[in-house]
Protein backbone atom coordinates (compact mmCIF):
# COMPACT_ATOMS: atom_id res chain seq x y z
CA UNK A 1 0.00 0.00 0.00
CA UNK A 2 1.24 3.48 -0.99
CA UNK A 3 1.87 6.04 1.85
CA UNK A 4 0.21 9.25 0.85
CA UNK A 5 3.06 12.46 0.69
CA UNK A 6 2.39 15.88 0.18
CA UNK A 7 4.53 16.78 -2.85
CA UNK A 8 8.27 17.72 -2.24
CA UNK A 9 9.59 21.06 -4.58
CA UNK A 10 13.28 20.29 -4.79
CA UNK A 11 15.75 23.20 -5.35
CA UNK A 12 19.79 22.95 -5.63
CA UNK A 13 21.06 26.03 -4.80
CA UNK A 14 24.27 25.44 -6.43
CA UNK A 15 22.89 24.15 -9.70
CA UNK A 16 23.00 27.21 -11.56
CA UNK A 17 26.96 27.70 -10.52
CA UNK A 18 27.71 24.24 -11.07
CA UNK A 19 26.17 24.57 -14.83
CA UNK A 20 28.11 27.88 -15.86
CA UNK A 21 31.13 25.96 -14.10
CA UNK A 22 30.27 22.93 -16.44
CA UNK A 23 30.05 24.85 -19.40
CA UNK A 24 33.63 26.81 -18.66
CA UNK A 25 34.74 23.21 -18.36
CA UNK A 26 33.17 22.34 -21.75
CA UNK A 27 35.37 24.90 -23.58
CA UNK A 28 38.46 23.38 -23.12
CA UNK A 29 36.32 20.38 -25.89
CA UNK A 30 35.64 22.15 -28.73
CA UNK A 31 33.21 19.53 -29.77
CA UNK A 32 30.83 20.35 -27.34
CA UNK A 33 31.48 24.34 -27.78
CA UNK A 34 29.20 25.39 -30.53
CA UNK A 35 30.93 28.63 -32.16
CA UNK A 36 34.56 29.79 -31.63
CA UNK A 37 35.48 33.52 -31.48
CA UNK A 38 38.85 34.50 -34.05
CA UNK A 39 40.34 37.78 -32.58
CA UNK A 40 43.50 38.61 -33.86
CA UNK A 41 44.78 35.16 -34.35
CA UNK A 42 43.75 33.70 -31.11
CA UNK A 43 40.64 31.01 -30.94
CA UNK A 44 38.13 31.07 -28.36
CA UNK A 45 35.55 28.44 -28.00
CA UNK A 46 32.52 29.48 -26.54
CA UNK A 47 28.65 29.05 -26.51
CA UNK A 48 26.93 31.37 -28.61
CA UNK A 49 23.61 31.01 -26.05
CA UNK A 50 25.30 32.36 -23.09
CA UNK A 51 27.26 35.08 -25.48
CA UNK A 52 23.45 36.10 -26.95
CA UNK A 53 22.61 36.30 -23.18
CA UNK A 54 25.39 38.75 -21.75
CA UNK A 55 25.69 41.01 -24.87
CA UNK A 56 23.00 42.55 -26.82
CA UNK A 57 25.58 42.48 -29.84
CA UNK A 58 25.97 38.74 -29.96
CA UNK A 59 22.33 38.37 -29.27
CA UNK A 60 21.71 40.82 -32.52
CA UNK A 61 24.79 38.30 -34.42
CA UNK A 62 23.50 35.15 -33.22
CA UNK A 63 19.72 35.27 -33.17
CA UNK A 64 19.35 37.39 -36.64
CA UNK A 65 19.58 36.16 -40.23
CA UNK A 66 23.00 36.87 -40.35
CA UNK A 67 26.08 34.63 -41.55
CA UNK A 68 27.51 34.45 -38.01
CA UNK A 69 24.33 33.00 -37.32
CA UNK A 70 25.05 29.78 -38.43
CA UNK A 71 28.85 29.56 -38.87
CA UNK A 72 30.84 27.65 -36.39
CA UNK A 73 33.98 30.34 -36.47
CA UNK A 74 33.17 33.85 -35.89
CA UNK A 75 35.87 36.81 -36.65
CA UNK A 76 36.12 39.81 -34.64
CA UNK A 77 38.06 42.46 -36.20
CA UNK A 78 39.69 46.03 -34.56
CA UNK A 79 39.68 44.44 -30.56
CA UNK A 80 42.18 43.62 -28.72
CA UNK A 81 42.72 39.25 -28.06
CA UNK A 82 43.14 39.29 -24.29
CA UNK A 83 40.65 42.15 -23.83
CA UNK A 84 38.08 39.87 -25.82
CA UNK A 85 39.59 36.87 -23.38
CA UNK A 86 38.86 38.78 -20.31
CA UNK A 87 35.29 39.47 -21.36
CA UNK A 88 34.44 35.96 -22.69
CA UNK A 89 36.10 34.68 -19.36
CA UNK A 90 33.37 37.12 -17.72
CA UNK A 91 30.28 35.91 -19.19
CA UNK A 92 31.13 32.53 -17.81
CA UNK A 93 32.47 33.49 -14.46
CA UNK A 94 31.18 36.51 -13.65
CA UNK A 95 34.36 37.85 -12.47
CA UNK A 96 36.81 40.56 -13.84
CA UNK A 97 39.42 42.43 -12.48
CA UNK A 98 40.16 45.87 -13.71
CA UNK A 99 43.38 47.92 -13.21
CA UNK A 100 44.84 51.12 -14.61
CA UNK A 101 46.19 49.64 -17.18
CA UNK A 102 43.42 47.77 -18.81
CA UNK A 103 40.45 50.05 -18.03
CA UNK A 104 40.36 51.94 -21.34
CA UNK A 105 40.84 48.70 -22.82
CA UNK A 106 38.24 47.19 -21.21
CA UNK A 107 35.35 50.59 -21.66
CA UNK A 108 36.11 50.64 -25.46
CA UNK A 109 35.89 46.32 -25.97
CA UNK A 110 33.06 46.64 -23.75
CA UNK A 111 30.63 49.08 -25.70
CA UNK A 112 32.10 48.04 -29.12
CA UNK A 113 30.66 44.77 -28.04
CA UNK A 114 27.69 45.91 -25.83
CA UNK A 115 28.66 44.14 -22.43
CA UNK A 116 26.62 46.96 -20.36
CA UNK A 117 27.71 45.61 -17.04
CA UNK A 118 30.96 45.81 -17.59
CA UNK A 119 30.86 49.18 -18.95
CA UNK A 120 29.24 50.41 -15.90
CA UNK A 121 31.73 48.82 -13.47
CA UNK A 122 34.28 50.90 -15.62
CA UNK A 123 32.99 53.57 -15.67
CA UNK A 124 32.38 53.45 -11.44
CA UNK A 125 36.74 52.35 -11.53
CA UNK A 126 37.13 55.68 -13.48
CA UNK A 127 35.50 57.61 -10.90
CA UNK A 128 36.87 56.09 -7.74
CA UNK A 129 40.59 57.18 -9.65
CA UNK A 130 39.80 60.95 -10.12
CA UNK A 131 42.39 62.90 -8.75
CA UNK A 132 44.00 66.13 -9.96
CA UNK A 133 46.51 64.28 -12.14
CA UNK A 134 43.95 62.40 -14.41
CA UNK A 135 40.74 64.16 -14.05
CA UNK A 136 40.90 65.78 -17.42
CA UNK A 137 41.80 62.99 -19.11
CA UNK A 138 38.90 61.36 -17.67
CA UNK A 139 36.21 63.65 -18.41
CA UNK A 140 37.43 63.35 -22.54
CA UNK A 141 37.86 59.88 -22.27
CA UNK A 142 33.93 59.36 -20.54
CA UNK A 143 32.69 61.44 -23.20
CA UNK A 144 34.21 59.62 -26.07
CA UNK A 145 32.71 56.75 -24.73
CA UNK A 146 29.23 57.89 -24.01
CA UNK A 147 29.81 57.91 -20.28
CA UNK A 148 28.25 60.80 -19.07
CA UNK A 149 28.06 59.80 -15.28
CA UNK A 150 31.85 59.60 -15.71
CA UNK A 151 32.41 63.01 -17.52
CA UNK A 152 30.40 64.53 -15.28
CA UNK A 153 32.23 63.50 -12.11
CA UNK A 154 35.72 64.32 -13.84
CA UNK A 155 34.24 67.36 -14.42
CA UNK A 156 32.89 68.58 -10.90
CA UNK A 157 35.98 67.21 -9.57
CA UNK A 158 37.29 69.82 -12.13
CA UNK A 159 35.13 72.55 -10.48
CA UNK A 160 36.03 72.05 -7.08
CA UNK A 161 39.87 71.40 -7.70
CA UNK A 162 40.53 74.04 -10.18
CA UNK A 163 43.74 75.47 -8.42
CA UNK A 164 45.24 71.73 -7.92
CA UNK A 165 44.44 70.79 -11.39
CA UNK A 166 45.81 73.72 -13.25
CA UNK A 167 49.01 72.84 -11.64
CA UNK A 168 49.24 69.49 -13.65
CA UNK A 169 50.32 67.97 -16.97
CA UNK A 170 47.17 67.61 -18.55
CA UNK A 171 45.97 71.22 -17.98
CA UNK A 172 48.70 72.54 -20.08
CA UNK A 173 47.50 70.21 -22.87
CA UNK A 174 44.11 71.18 -22.67
CA UNK A 175 42.55 72.33 -26.37
CA UNK A 176 41.72 76.18 -25.96
CA UNK A 177 37.93 75.35 -26.66
CA UNK A 178 37.91 73.06 -23.49
CA UNK A 179 39.94 75.71 -21.47
CA UNK A 180 37.68 78.49 -22.16
CA UNK A 181 34.39 76.49 -21.08
CA UNK A 182 36.10 75.52 -18.15
CA UNK A 183 37.30 79.65 -16.87
CA UNK A 184 33.64 80.32 -17.93
CA UNK A 185 31.78 78.14 -15.75
CA UNK A 186 30.14 80.36 -12.67
CA UNK A 187 30.79 76.98 -10.68
CA UNK A 188 34.26 76.94 -10.84
CA UNK A 189 35.65 77.46 -7.08
CA UNK A 190 38.64 79.72 -7.39
CA UNK A 191 40.01 81.78 -4.55
CA UNK A 192 41.51 84.24 -5.08
CA UNK A 193 40.61 85.55 -8.64
CA UNK A 194 44.53 85.84 -9.21
CA UNK A 195 44.30 81.93 -9.55
CA UNK A 196 42.35 82.03 -12.61
CA UNK A 197 44.27 84.43 -14.00
CA UNK A 198 47.55 82.88 -12.96
CA UNK A 199 46.15 78.74 -14.54
CA UNK A 200 45.17 81.23 -17.84
CA UNK A 201 49.21 82.23 -18.21
CA UNK A 202 50.63 78.84 -17.83
CA UNK A 203 48.64 76.98 -20.10
CA UNK A 204 49.15 79.71 -22.86
CA UNK A 205 53.45 79.87 -21.52
CA UNK A 206 53.23 76.09 -22.63
CA UNK A 207 52.89 77.34 -26.41
CA UNK A 208 53.22 81.07 -26.62
CA UNK A 209 53.34 80.41 -30.44
CA UNK A 210 50.27 78.71 -30.79
CA UNK A 211 48.05 80.31 -27.79
CA UNK A 212 49.03 83.82 -27.71
CA UNK A 213 46.43 84.66 -30.18
CA UNK A 214 44.44 83.28 -27.80
CA UNK A 215 45.11 85.24 -24.78
CA UNK A 216 42.88 88.64 -25.13
CA UNK A 217 39.47 86.72 -25.70
CA UNK A 218 40.63 84.01 -23.01
CA UNK A 219 41.24 87.09 -20.55
CA UNK A 220 38.00 88.35 -21.39
CA UNK A 221 36.56 85.25 -19.17
CA UNK A 222 38.72 86.15 -16.21
CA UNK A 223 37.51 88.90 -13.96
CA UNK A 224 40.01 90.76 -13.88
CA UNK A 225 38.45 93.48 -11.57
CA UNK A 226 38.81 91.11 -8.50
CA UNK A 227 42.50 90.60 -9.42
CA UNK A 228 44.90 92.23 -6.68
CA UNK A 229 45.95 95.95 -7.97
CA UNK A 230 49.83 94.71 -7.01
CA UNK A 231 49.60 91.82 -9.47
CA UNK A 232 48.21 93.42 -12.37
CA UNK A 233 50.44 96.40 -12.38
CA UNK A 234 53.32 92.97 -12.02
CA UNK A 235 51.98 91.51 -15.25
CA UNK A 236 51.80 94.58 -16.89
CA UNK A 237 55.52 95.21 -15.76
CA UNK A 238 56.95 92.15 -16.64
CA UNK A 239 55.10 89.43 -18.20
CA UNK A 240 56.06 89.54 -22.18
CA UNK A 241 52.72 87.61 -23.10
CA UNK A 242 50.95 91.04 -21.78
CA UNK A 243 53.63 93.88 -23.06
CA UNK A 244 53.31 92.15 -26.84
CA UNK A 245 49.60 92.69 -26.58
CA UNK A 246 47.90 95.51 -26.72
CA UNK A 247 44.55 94.03 -26.50
CA UNK A 248 45.99 92.65 -23.13
CA UNK A 249 47.25 95.51 -21.80
CA UNK A 250 44.17 97.32 -22.55
CA UNK A 251 42.22 94.45 -21.09
CA UNK A 252 44.19 94.58 -17.77
CA UNK A 253 44.50 98.57 -17.29
CA UNK A 254 40.28 98.33 -18.00
CA UNK A 255 39.27 96.18 -15.45
CA UNK A 256 41.34 97.91 -12.82
CA UNK A 257 39.93 101.68 -14.04
CA UNK A 258 36.22 99.26 -13.04
CA UNK A 259 37.67 98.48 -9.47
CA UNK A 260 34.71 99.92 -8.24
CA UNK A 261 32.30 98.18 -9.89
CA UNK A 262 34.33 94.87 -8.55
CA UNK A 263 31.71 92.18 -8.33
CA UNK A 264 31.73 90.01 -4.87
CA UNK A 265 33.80 87.31 -5.01
CA UNK A 266 32.31 84.25 -5.68
CA UNK A 267 30.71 82.31 -2.61
CA UNK A 268 31.68 79.52 -0.67
CA UNK A 269 29.54 76.58 -0.81
CA UNK A 270 28.64 75.84 2.82
CA UNK A 271 26.23 73.83 4.70
CA UNK A 272 23.70 75.72 7.01
CA UNK A 273 23.17 74.09 10.84
CA UNK A 274 20.02 75.17 11.63
CA UNK A 275 18.76 74.81 15.66
CA UNK A 276 19.85 72.99 18.92
CA UNK A 277 21.45 74.65 21.50
CA UNK A 278 24.68 77.30 21.38
CA UNK A 279 27.74 75.59 23.08
CA UNK A 280 27.78 78.62 25.19
CA UNK A 281 23.90 77.98 26.59
CA UNK A 282 23.73 76.80 29.92
CA UNK A 283 22.77 73.29 29.99
CA UNK A 284 21.41 73.42 33.54
CA UNK A 285 18.36 75.33 34.46
CA UNK A 286 15.17 75.29 32.16
CA UNK A 287 13.78 71.73 31.92
CA UNK A 288 12.97 72.25 28.21
CA UNK A 289 14.96 75.18 26.49
CA UNK A 290 13.46 77.23 24.46
CA UNK A 291 14.18 76.75 20.37
CA UNK A 292 15.67 79.89 18.57
CA UNK A 293 14.29 79.69 14.86
CA UNK A 294 17.58 82.34 13.85
CA UNK A 295 20.58 80.17 15.17
CA UNK A 296 22.65 79.25 12.83
CA UNK A 297 26.31 78.41 11.60
CA UNK A 298 27.45 78.25 8.52
CA UNK A 299 30.09 75.07 7.68
CA UNK A 300 32.86 75.54 5.16
CA UNK A 301 32.89 71.88 3.25
CA UNK A 302 36.30 72.86 1.69
CA UNK A 303 37.79 74.34 4.47
CA UNK A 304 36.47 72.05 6.89
CA UNK A 305 35.39 74.52 9.05
CA UNK A 306 32.63 76.67 10.71
CA UNK A 307 33.61 80.13 9.18
CA UNK A 308 30.60 82.50 10.90
CA UNK A 309 28.10 81.79 13.03
CA UNK A 310 24.85 84.00 13.16
CA UNK A 311 23.88 85.60 16.26
CA UNK A 312 20.44 84.83 17.67
CA UNK A 313 17.51 86.88 16.99
CA UNK A 314 15.36 88.37 19.90
CA UNK A 315 12.96 85.82 21.21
Amino acid sequence: MVRTVDDLDFHLPSHAQDMLDGLQRLRSQPKLADVTLLVGGRELPCHRGLLALSSPYFHAMFAGDFAESFSARVELRDVEPAVVGQLVDFVYTGRLTITQGNVEALTRTAARLHFPAVQKVCGRYLQQQLDATNCLGICEFGEQQGLLGVAAKAWAFLRENFEAVAQEDEFLELPQDRLATCLASELLQVQPEQSRLEALLRWVRHDPRGRAAHLPELLSLVRLEAVPRACVQQLLATEPLIQESEACRAALSQGHDEALLVLPQKLDEVLVVVGGRALEEDEEGAEEPTPHPRNFAFYNTKASEYPSRCPRGPT
